[in-house]
């Protein structure tokens, strides 16, 4: 139960007061274990919840007159399991959904003492006191024990399934990246000598001492491009990527054919799949697959040097503060 409350946190940190309707007390009724409960709907063939099982339905939460979160407006979704470490108190959530089939509707009332020893101070301040908060619990559906290990089972499987299948697409690409990666040298007229892990060509040359460093940042138009040529991404016009040198945020091989230019050069580089986006790929690029980059340097951004704040100096003392000095000062001398 602690669980699923400190999930449904978010939502009553963060939702809008909604007035909701005022219940009256006497409409409830208790259950030996101290469930406060009033059904709403019932359904007598119901499957019955058991110790163990995951409820998949719908909630609504108010506090007092206020309703924080609208089953109404909620798609079905896992809301419960029914089990030691969700049970937090005697006359809790647990214990009553245990009284529940699926298909019912029931709201629970729990005194602020009980709700605040989950939420401690994270409650909303217009919880005051006194009031009583209802938790609605709509049940779609029921997964016992069993179920869930099957389902966890069958995910597992999957999961295995596609590992196995990635790996195999992996051994495969990796054996062929040396045969594109000479193919492209030969389609692009790369020198065949890698620089920094990468191969670089020089397009529109420019003679300059200054070079991208470690903290700098850069503006970058570019072009990603398959071996083949088939472009898969590439910056928008008049508006070249800007990124900082050292911060990871691209991956090696490109970050490393920019340090090796200067500002307003162009080059083509060929970077191998291992400065790139290597056995994992990433999107609509497989594994192990070396990329082309068509780039231009376009600035190196100098950085913005903030002048240090100005400091009002004292105002000068007065001149009775500096006639009393020179007199004290006079007698010091005499003296």
């Amino acid at each position: 139960m602690k669980q699923t409350f400190l999930l449904i946190a978010a939502i009553l940190l963060s939702s809008t007061n909604l007035i909701g309707q005022s219940k009256k007390m006497e409409d409830f009724k208790t259950s030996e274990k101290g469930v406060k409960y009033k059904f709403e709907r019932t359904n007598d063939k119901g499957q019955k919840v058991q110790f163990n099982d995951l409820i998949i339905g719908k909630f609504s939460i108010q506090f007092g007159d206020s309703l924080i979160a609208d089953g109404a407006k909620m798609p079905s979704s896992p809301l419960l399991r029914v089990d030691s470490t969700s049970h937090v108190f005697q006359g809790d959530l647990v214990d009553g959904a245990l009284m529940m089939k699926k298909g019912e509707k029931c709201v629970f009332v729990f005194e602020r003492d009980s709700i605040l020893k989950l939420y401690g101070n994270n409650m909303p301040a217009f919880f005051a006191p006194g009031m009583k908060a209802y938790w609605t619990i709509e049940i779609d559906d029921i997964k016992t024990a069993k179920e869930q290990e099957e389902e966890m089972a069958q995910a597992k499987q999957k999961q295995d399934m596609q590992q196995k299948q990635h790996q195999q697409l992996v051994d495969s690409l990796s054996k062929i990246e040396p045969q594109i990666i000479n193919q492209a040298i030969e389609d692009y007229g790369f020198d065949n000598t890698k620089k920094e892990g990468v191969y670089i060509k020089k397009i529109q040359r420019k003679s300059s001492p200054f070079f991208p460093e470690k903290g700098n940042t850069v503006k970058v138009n570019y072009v990603g491009k398959f071996c083949n040529g088939q472009v898969f991404d590439q910056s928008q016009p008049d508006k070249p990527l800007e990124f900082k040198i050292g911060s990871q945020s691209m991956i090696k091989g490109f970050e490393e054919a920019v340090k090796m230019m200067c500002p307003t050069e162009k080059a083509i580089v060929l970077i191998p799949s291992e400065l790139a986006y290597g056995k994992q790929g990433r999107g609509m690029i497989p594994p192990c697959t070396p990329l082309i980059f068509e780039l231009e340097l376009v600035e190196i951004v100098k950085e913005k040097i903030t002048p240090p704040p100005v400091v009002d100096e004292p105002n000068p003392p007065t001149s009775g503060y500096t006639i009393e000095r020179k007199i004290q000062k006079g007698k010091a001398i005499k003296k």
